[in-house]
Parts: C-alpha cells; structure tokens; sequence
C-alpha cells in the first residue's frame, strides 16, 4: 500500500476546484451533500469514544463525534471525505482510535487521509492569500486556524509542514 501524496495533493485541488472553493474555510457539508454522502453525529459510548469519525462507503454516510469541538469534527469530515475521494478500500482503513494511533505509526493511508484533508482544508495559495489580505504570520496561528475552521494544532502542523515544502 503505497502512500501517493501527490495524488491526494491533486485530487483536493481538484475538489477545491470543483467546488468552488476561493475562501476559507471550505464548506465540507456542502461538499459531502453534493456526492450524495449523509452526515450523522453520534454519541459516543465506552466502546467508541476515542473515536472521530468513521466513513461508511457503502451506505454514503459518514459519522462524526458530536462530543469533540467543532474544529476537530471540521478536520474528521475532510478525513473521511479523503478516504472517499481518493476510492481507498474498505480493508485499507477503518476505525483508528486516536490513542492507538501514535502508539505506533499511523497506517499510510490514514497518512494519506490526514494530507488529503490539510491540503483540502489549509492549501497553501489560500494561506498565502489570506496572510498577505490581513497581514498575518505564522505567528498569528490562532487567528489562521479560526479563520480556516480548523485547530491551532492542526494549523500549526500544516505552517511547519509548508515552510518546509519550501525550504527543500
């Protein structure tokens, strides 16, 4: 199961372009809507509360934890919507708890998901169009990620993961 990051680089572009996208943050919901998929929130119980999110191919529906913050569910949507795009089977993903996940490396196509979903969400020519539009840094990480709809954490991975891109 090789990892194809420039693959899952296109194919959110290609959404991005699909759809429209020119501002953030990305409308997921009306992403989701448009293939067909059905959102559902569930609560989780003993047994499913360390899980985010859970894509069901079959039925076109995807699952999303009501309990975890809003920024969090943001970045799950565009997750599993990654495994519906870029047509992984069934057998390649599954049901990851976030405890067992840095336990040991995550799987590839997780990987491959969790790029899919930062390029979706925080591409970097919107990055740069809205730092220059505001006059913002990398620094200014808590008014980027409120701005984009998704977690300081989640921002601030993907700043480091673009200044490196650009330094190599």
């Amino acid at each position: 199961m090789a990892t194809h990051w420039d693959a899952a680089k296109v194919k959110a572009k290609e959404i991005r372009d699909r759809y429209r996208v020119q501002e953030p943050p990305v409308n997921l919901f009306e992403i989701a809507s448009a293939e067909g998929i059905e959102i559902i929130y569930f609560k989780p119980d003993e047994t499913t509360k360390d899980v985010s999110g859970l894509l069901d191919k079959a039925d076109h529906k995807i699952f999303l934890n009501v309990t975890e913050p809003a920024a969090r569910q943001n970045f799950t949507l565009a997750h599993e919507l990654a495994h519906y795009f870029l047509k992984h089977k069934p057998n390649e993903y599954g049901v990851y708890r976030r405890d067992s996940l840095y336990l040991d490396k995550k799987p590839e196509k997780e990987q491959e998901a969790d790029y899919f979903a930062a390029e979706l969400l925080m591409p970097e020519e919107l990055i740069s169009k809205v730092k220059k539009e505001y006059d913002l840094q990398n620094e200014d990480v808590v008014t980027l990620a409120k701005l984009f709809g998704v977690s300081t954490s989640a921002m601030r991975y993907r700043l480091k993961e673009l200044d490196h891109e650009q330094q190599a």
